[in-house]
């Protein structure tokens, strides 16, 4: 494989589609680190791009070709996505990108499809198909790219205004929010290194210790890389910043990895509470050590632990959170891939992983102590369906305060849900 970018982001997406390699495993994909910055840009600009609108881009290539996808060889398709998603959406001019594209099908060896290619993008250009029109869900999911089992759920919960808002939130690109490290620096002294080094950054309205910081590859800037900061959605700190931690000396964060929220509320604790991190890949937990050292968080403590099955842990804890596994579904701006990875059956597998992971999480919770439970996801098997059959079998725990929800139609983060269970 030469390392051109067009060429570095079908790869990719190839390993995404074919071997379910995760879009934010980019970063590491050693074609893509042999890029100079610029063609980075340009590979991640693709990838998610075209991840994010799969489904239209489908949709062009289903009426262009006349034939079904599946008939359409994989790469060839992979190339023709991403040659569509440079004439729709990018500024590529059109002669350009149909001869990006077929060079591609010789670089990947398919010389025989390039006049396939070269013939479906020309189409494109002269008559572009009309998408369809009216807000059914066979509709709107080819025009907001979205899989139509999710949005029948959707309209079938919120209507068809807050759906399509939805939807076209999803579409956007997440705000580059990072979330100053105040172990290592203070938030105007932060700032002011910025300034002097002419990177764009505005405040987080409701988060005092975050900015917004626009700049190209940011994570490799010696800023960052020194730990005075690091990248975190806005709801998902938000969700840390939720709970009092008032008279807290023992914090257990039982789902932990990869460690922003173990960080916010090891700051916010103020060496008062003592944060225990457990979560059940030693590669994830690995990294989150790696991770907090870079950061100088101090008063932490790991161990590798499966909360499906009761924990080894005494119920010493007075605040435990549990940001259990899910689908996701609420980051679909963040993570575009999982839209296409996800499926209705997968909706009960994680409700009963989730029911394990809070009995077990609040059996280590002190009397007196509370249980924080959190998902990032959408949908109600995983959110208020998990916490009221947990409570309606287990008589010492009590709903404290009204659910908690954040949605991207009100504010800029993910789509993020939260219970506070008190130990009675």
């Amino acid at each position: 494989m030469p390392a051109n970018a067009r060429a570095v982001a079908v790869e990719f997406l190839q390993r995404v589609v074919t071997r379910g390699t995760r879009l934010d495993q980019l970063t590491s994909f050693p074609d893509f680190q042999s890029l100079n910055p610029l063609d980075r840009r340009l590979v991640t600009e693709l990838t998610y791009g075209v991840m994010r609108n799969r489904g239209r881009l489908d949709f062009y290539v289903t009426c262009l070709a006349g034939r079904e996808l599946q008939r359409i060889d994989h790469v060839v398709l992979g190339i023709l996505r991403l040659g569509l998603y440079e004439l729709e959406f990018l500024r590529t001019p059109d002669h350009a990108a149909v001869s990006e594209s077929v060079n591609l099908a010789r670089t990947f060896r398919k010389t025989s499809a390039a006049s396939f290619v070269n013939a479906i993008l020309r189409s494109f250009r002269r008559q572009r198909p009309e998408l369809p029109p009216g807000d059914s869900a066979a509709a709107l999911a080819v025009r907001y790219s979205h899989p139509e089992w999710l949005v029948n759920r959707h309209l079938q919960r919120f209507g068809a205004r807050s759906t399509v808002s939805l939807l076209e939130r999803n579409n956007l690109n997440p705000l580059p929010v990072v979330r100053v490290n105040r172990f290592k620096t203070e938030v105007d002294a932060f700032r002011t290194l910025l300034e002097r080094e002419g990177i764009e950054h505005a405040p987080f309205p409701s988060l005092p210790d975050s900015l917004i910081v626009r700049h190209p590859a940011f994570s490799e800037h010696p800023f960052y890389k020194s730990g005075y900061c690091f990248f975190m959605d806005s709801a998902s700190q938000q969700i840390a910043e939720w709970p009092d931690l008032d008279g807290v000396t023992q914090v257990g964060d039982l789902c932990a990895a990869p460690g922003g929220k173990a960080f916010i509320l090891a700051w916010r604790s103020r060496g008062n509470a003592s944060v225990h991190c457990s979560d059940v890949s030693p590669t994830r937990l690995k990294e989150m050590k790696r991770r907090a050292r870079l950061l100088g968080i101090p008063g932490l403590s790991f161990s590798v632990a499966d909360l499906t099955q009761p924990a080894a842990f005494k119920p010493v804890f007075d605040f435990v959170l549990v940001d259990v596994p899910c689908t996701g579904l609420g980051t679909l701006r963040s993570n575009p891939d999982i839209r296409w990875k996800m499926h209705p059956s997968h909706l009960p597998r994680f409700h009963a992983r989730q029911i394990a992971i809070l009995r077990n999480g609040f059996r280590v919770v002190a009397p007196g102590g509370r249980l924080f439970y959190a998902t990032c996801s959408t949908e109600p098997e995983e959110n208020e369906e998990v916490v009221e059959e947990f409570l309606a079998h287990e008589p010492k725990a009590v709903l404290t305060r009204p659910y908690y929800r954040t949605s991207p139609q009100q504010q800029a983060g993910d789509s993020f849900f939260a219970a506070e269970i008190r130990h009675n």
